[in-house]
């Protein structure tokens, strides 16, 4: 089977659209209640790759030029998890079983090679079952267990929200909000940054990752692809009064070209030193509020949890959330990948 890498830096407009349909596909097969992907969303996410982040992909052909295999690799220019490169195969369901997904992992080793990576790490959810039995034919790992979890906001129930917000100074005094939408201003961009980091207490089970570590300017690159393709940011961050530094927050993003009906959650949690205080409660009902209030079209919230995040897992549960999807996190060493394709 011919594996053709796509030049990503001068991919056109047709080409872009081309991989985007065949995306759509898989993606309606998965998640079929939600829109397709635009075109023009799909063109721009291409177009603002951020700069620390490597992107290779490839697809292969059916004899009339039709794709019906992808292969999207990534990893991240930088002094962490260097050993560890990112990939996610597709395979048109009326091709699988046919070599198309080995042909692509076979692609996978190569370019893990090339990059001196030694581990593969890949996700699978629940309603494609094909991806489970690939991931456990080749000899991968389930590294971690999780969920997407969803709330369906006219289910919420407001009058618990809004006492959650009432209570938040009584139960954290010396603690403030501080709410962000949109770019991150300067004075603050720092302490954002470093908040971040909380999120490596974040349980991640078996799989064998180190500390994710952020700088400012990935933040502002990210930041900037997100704000390019349309979507809309709702921050809270939680203050210690005492020293101004930020000791907890809640970030969601709503994309508004793409998903507009849908929020999705990114990361939530507070120092470890600084916990007790019903922070998150407190930061995730002020965002709550927001969407029935200024995003009154919005149906749902979605985020990913591990299974063992007991904590995040107990506010989540209060609010509403329920399990909509089984994540699975795979992982397998290079070394043994390469042995399976040379099989």
């Amino acid at each position: 089977m011919l594996v053709e890498e796509l030049d990503i830096p001068s991919l056109p407009d047709e080409a872009i659209d081309e991989v985007n349909a065949f995306l759509n596909l898989l993606q309606a097969e998965s998640h079929p209640e939600d829109p397709p992907r635009p075109d023009e969303l799909a063109r721009v996410e291409y177009r603002t790759i951020p700069s620390f982040a490597v992107w290779r992909q490839a697809v292969i052909r059916e004899a009339d030029g039709t794709i019906v295999g992808y292969l999207h690799t990534s990893w991240e220019r930088a002094e962490h998890n260097q050993h560890v490169i990112h990939i996610d195969v597709g395979v048109h369901p009326d091709r699988r079983r046919g070599g198309i997904g080995t042909a692509l992992l076979r692609t996978a080793v190569a370019w893990a090679d090339e990059a001196q990576k030694t581990l593969i790490v890949a996700n699978t959810v629940d309603r494609v079952p094909a991806g489970e039995a690939f991931a456990e034919h080749v000899g991968a790992r389930k590294a971690m267990v999780g969920h997407t979890n969803r709330l369906v906001l006219a289910d919420v129930d407001r009058a618990m929200v809004e006492r959650w917000v009432a209570e938040g100074p009584a139960r954290a005094p010396g603690y403030s909000l501080v709410q962000i939408d949109g770019a991150c201003p300067d004075d603050v961009v720092e302490k954002v940054v470093d908040v971040l980091h909380v999120m490596n207490t974040a349980p991640t089970e078996d799989l064998e990752v180190e500390d994710q570590v952020w700088t400012v300017e990935e933040m502002r690159e990210l930041e900037k692809a997100m704000l390019a393709g349309g979507s809309e940011r709702r921050y809270v961050a939680a203050r210690h009064d005492a020293t101004g530094e930020f000791v907890g927050f809640t970030e969601s993003w709503r994309r508004t070209k793409s998903m507009p009906k849908t929020v999705w959650q990114w990361g939530t949690g507070v120092r470890p030193e600084h916990r007790g205080h019903a922070l998150g409660k407190w930061m995730k009902a002020v965002n709550v509020l927001r969407y029935l209030d200024e995003w009154p079209e919005v149906e749902d919230v979605r985020t990913h949890n591990a299974d063992s995040n007991d904590a995040m897992l107990g506010i989540n549960h209060a609010l509403g959330f329920k399990p909509y999807t089984v994540d699975l996190h795979w992982q397998i060493a290079v070394d043994e990948a390469r042995r399976y394709v040379a099989r």
